[in-house]
């Protein structure tokens, strides 16, 4: 397996990278944070903001951007998979993990990554940087819940040994760190 860090490619030649998206190589600031985050919301269709947030909603709103963005380094973590540029942060995808007030040893998990960039290889190389940093941080299962209709991220999830269970109008993902 590739480091996390190591510079990887989209099928156009594009190179991006994989970083803990408080990382000081970023140079990124939470409001400019916030602002990648909204860019590269706007770069998914809706498919796939039903499939992320269970909802059509056309932006995030400033308590969403704020819940995103407020991570700790060890219970909130969130990783990004990002476009080189100097002039600004290019966010192609991010995955998250939020440790869980009644289980310690536990996260819930999520990942979302551009329309452009879906099926490249980009969501299956933020999940392995998430479970490696919920590994390092204690976690012992990342827990999600997934509709059944996005049938690439539960193939990722399988493929990544997760097992799955049915929970209502979802699927639930858990995978052992």
């Amino acid at each position: 397996m590739a480091p996390s860090n190591c510079t990887r490619y989209l099928d156009d030649g594009t190179p991006y990278r994989v970083y803990d998206c408080t990382e000081p190589g970023l140079h990124v600031n939470r409001e400019q944070w916030k602002q990648a985050m909204l860019e590269a919301f706007a770069l998914l269709s809706p498919q796939s903001r039903w499939q992320r947030f269970a909802s059509g909603s056309a932006s995030l709103t400033e308590a969403q951007l704020d819940y995103l963005t407020d991570v700790d380094g060890s219970s909130r973590v969130a990783c990004c998979a990002v476009i080189p540029d100097r002039r600004k942060v290019r966010g192609i995808g991010i995955a998250r993990y939020v440790r869980l007030d009644n289980d310690p040893d536990c996260a819930e998990f999520a990942v979302t990554v551009i329309d452009r960039c879906q099926g490249q290889g980009v969501g299956r190389a933020l999940m392995r940087h998430l479970i490696g940093e919920a590994r390092r941080n204690g976690i012992k299962t990342l827990v999600g819940n997934v509709l059944p209709s996005n049938t690439r991220m539960l193939a990722l999830c399988r493929a990544l040994g997760a097992t799955t269970s049915r929970d209502g109008d979802f699927i639930r993902v858990s995978l052992m760190c």
